[in-house]
């Protein structure tokens, strides 16, 4: 049974810790999918760390939350030019021609002229006019106060969501790798049914077994050839999962290679100490430490609607006019004015709009306050849950992998005992099928810690390994 794939060792922190397969280093051959890339710019042999950084290049919905929060930026330029005064400038060319045929006598009447007359006139003007808000109440400064913020919260949002996407390609990569180790497992249970059939027809050409036996091979075979087509069948769907959470959409032919991370001890984890980190430096809580204060500021600047506002404008124009239409296209008129205002504006009663804004943004305000506390709890108490998920599948995982190798130990000698006819064909059959429940068992067993791990390290927002 040596080098089978169903009796290998991994080491861990209490001695050695059997990982129910030897499988070294795994090299998972498909055709994935690549948007935009010529094949030259897929790394020939695709490692996890490449897995991530290219699905920070590719992913979709890490692509739209960079957008987005880079779009922030305008909306910051824009609250910030409400302090700037605006400028604006215009050029106007007008011409006009009236002829008059009808006039009118003395008591209002219409009367015909026997020629008619013509009047015709143009003008030209051009203005330069600038306007500028001294006092509203403090809303610039607090829509500027809150525009800020809401940046702070697009571009936390984008770490948020690099850590949410790096959970994502970490959980569907060992999904991959767990597929590829189902399918070494099937082929070695395969190879095992196999040489147990040949074993039996032999013990049967001498007496040794029955025709019952040897159909009952024959039909483990056929079993054991349905469930590796089936497991190659979850390894082609896992890669396709994979090329998603990647943002793969163009047909490349690559390489991936990877294995599951060894295995650590729990303990040395403290769930006070990463609950602290994770209230402090939680992405998804400092988004929502940023919308909160968004929402105070824009709280404040909707308060300031009662308040009045002063405002100061001025221009300069230059006009001319004449008539005929020589005034047309002049671009020099001659004709100048100046103009300044200092204007004052109060609202004293506006159908109670100013009231439902300030209700609104005070009602943004709590709700906000509240999503942030939910927030906390969420995370306080999703970290100490993953820390308790992790600790029992890391138990799980050492009695796995134990039970796998107990097993494999019981197959060896239950095969030797049959080919000397010391044991039934029966309980052959029961031995192996007990061992063949316990690799697959040891395999998910590794597969659920590390998924435990990556939600964990999800959580935190790093790796928690000591």
């Amino acid at each position: 049974m040596r080098g089978t794939g169903i009796q290998g060792k991994g080491k861990g922190e209490r001695g050695k810790v059997a990982r129910g397969l030897t499988v070294g280093s795994l090299v998972l051959v498909a055709t994935l999918f690549v948007p935009g890339l010529a094949a030259q710019d897929v790394p020939a042999r695709l490692t996890l760390e490449d897995a991530l950084r290219l699905g920070r290049e590719w992913n979709p919905q890490y692509r739209q939350a960079v957008v987005q929060a880079d779009a922030t930026g305008a909306d910051v330029r824009a609250a910030a030019g409400a302090f700037f005064p605006d400028l604006r400038v215009s050029l106007g060319f007008s011409g006009s021609r009236n002829v008059t045929s009808v006039g009118q006598d003395d008591f209002g009447g219409n009367i015909d002229i026997d020629q008619s007359r013509t009047i015709e006139r143009s003008s030209s003007s051009q203005g330069l006019n600038s306007s500028i808000t001294l006092f509203n109440g403090l809303q610039n400064f607090y829509n500027l106060k809150s525009s800020k913020a809401g940046a702070e919260a697009a571009y936390y949002g984008v770490d948020a969501e690099a850590v949410t996407l790096d959970a994502q390609i970490k959980t569907r990569f060992y999904q991959v790798v767990a597929a590829l180790r189902s399918i070494e497992i099937e082929q070695e249970i395969l190879r095992i049914r196999r040489e147990d059939l040949l074993t039996t027809e032999r013990l049967f050409r001498v007496a040794a077994r029955n025709q019952v036996d040897v159909l009952g091979g024959q039909a483990n075979v056929a079993s054991q050839e349905q469930q590796l087509a089936s497991a190659q069948g979850e390894y082609r769907k896992a890669l396709l999962q994979l090329a998603e959470a990647i943002g793969f959409d163009e047909s490349v032919e690559f390489e991936v290679a990877g294995d599951f991370p060894e295995a650590f001890d729990p303990a040395l984890l403290h769930a006070e100490t990463l609950v602290d980190y994770v209230l402090r430096e939680n992405p998804d809580l400092r988004q929502a430490t940023a919308s909160a204060a968004r929402a105070d500021f824009a709280a404040s600047g909707a308060r300031g609607l009662r308040w009045p506002s002063l405002s100061l404008s001025g221009g300069f124009n230059r006009s001319s006019s004449q008539q005929g239409y020589g005034g047309l296209w002049d671009f020099n008129p001659q004709n100048q004015a100046w103009s300044a205002s200092l204007g004052l504006s109060w609202p004293i009663f506006n159908r109670f709009s100013t009231a439902n804004s300030i209700a609104q943004a005070a009602a943004t305000q709590d709700i906000q306050h509240e999503l942030l506390r939910q927030t906390r709890l969420r995370l306080e108490r999703e970290i100490r849950s993953a820390l308790i998920d992790v600790e029992n599948f890391h138990e799980q995982l050492l009695l796995a992998d134990r039970s796998a190798e107990l097993g494999l130990q019981r197959v060896a000698m239950t095969r030797e005992q049959y080919q000397l006819g010391m044991t039934s064909f029966f309980e052959l059959q029961q031995v192996v099928a007990q061992s063949v429940n316990d690799a697959r068992g040891a395999l998910n067993a590794r597969l659920r810690y590390t998924n435990a791990v990556v939600e964990l390290e999800r959580l935190v927002g790093r790796s928690v390994r000591p």
